[in-house]
């Protein structure tokens, strides 16, 4: 079985990313027996969709190989992760983590957005102009996902040059790619392991918001010279890491998302 790991690298800033972190991505590739993939061009120069929805393409780019896996540039993988690949079943084509709709912690962390947390899994699809369907599962972080492009690349291709449009609540490939493996019944959810959100597990947990909270102390000045370096964003203290370094020892990707500074292995 021919199987690979696809990385989108378009751009100055995401290529300075995955120089910090390449290593990785060969260490894990090695232990899959997979090769590595990189795409650092727009896969549509006409720009039909956005640049995130391209990664709607990149099945119909890798399909000389079996199955393939994407990774944001923002994870870290720790050592300890098994082969994802073996986590989606011959007759399933597309594999994600589920949103944790429902949870807690998804609860605490977007508390500020009554929308979202009043969007049902149905809901979610059809603010989103798809139609409601009983195989529905819910949305998916588009950071990880592992597919079998021979299988799914025509459909998402498809769509990418159809007219659909989603509306003011884009969610660019995320909902297309959930939406049309499920409704299929090829979709197989991922343990959440496969892509764990600081995020969530800053936001949504006791002792993130307690890590949050003391970065809040750091000195003024300090605090606005990182802010003009790295956005806004949480400024990585001794406590941010140590918590960050529990999350990895017990995950197996672990996903950097909304700008939250990155701590590797």
């Amino acid at each position: 079985m021919k199987k690979a790991i696809c990385l989108f690298i378009v751009g100055e800033k995401y290529q300075k990313l995955f120089n910090k972190s390449k290593v990785q991505f060969e260490n894990y590739a090695k232990k899959c027996e997979a090769d590595i993939v990189i795409i650092d061009k727009p896969l549509d120069e006409t720009f039909f969709r956005p640049l995130l929805s391209q990664k709607l393409l990149i099945p119909s780019k890798t399909e000389n190989y079996d199955i393939v896996l994407f990774l944001d540039l923002d994870i870290v993988i720790s050592e300890e992760a098994p082969s994802v690949f073996d986590f989606l079943p011959e007759d399933k084509y597309f594999g994600a983590v589920l949103d944790p709709r429902g949870t807690e912690e998804f609860d605490k962390t977007w508390g500020h957005i009554p929308r979202i947390l009043e969007e049902t899994s149905e809901k979610y699809f059809t603010d989103r102009h798809f139609e409601a369907h009983p195989l529905l599962q819910g949305s998916i972080n588009g950071g990880v996902f592992v597919f079998r492009p021979k299988r799914v690349a025509d459909i998402y291709k498809n769509y990418y040059f159809s007219n659909h449009n989603q509306g003011a609540l884009n969610s660019f490939e995320e909902t297309p790619f959930a939406y049309f493996s499920q409704i299929n019944n090829w979709f197989e959810a991922l343990p959440a392991k496969f892509n764990t959100q600081i995020l969530y597990k800053i936001k949504g947990t006791a002792i993130g918001h307690q890590v949050e909270i003391s970065e809040k102390n750091i000195p003024k000045f300090f605090r606005k010279y990182y802010y003009k370096k790295k956005g806004n964003c949480l400024y990585p203290t001794r406590q941010y890491k140590n918590f960050v370094k529990r999350i990895i020892e017990n995950n197996f990707f672990i996903h950097f998302s909304a700008n939250y500074p990155i701590i590797y292995n």
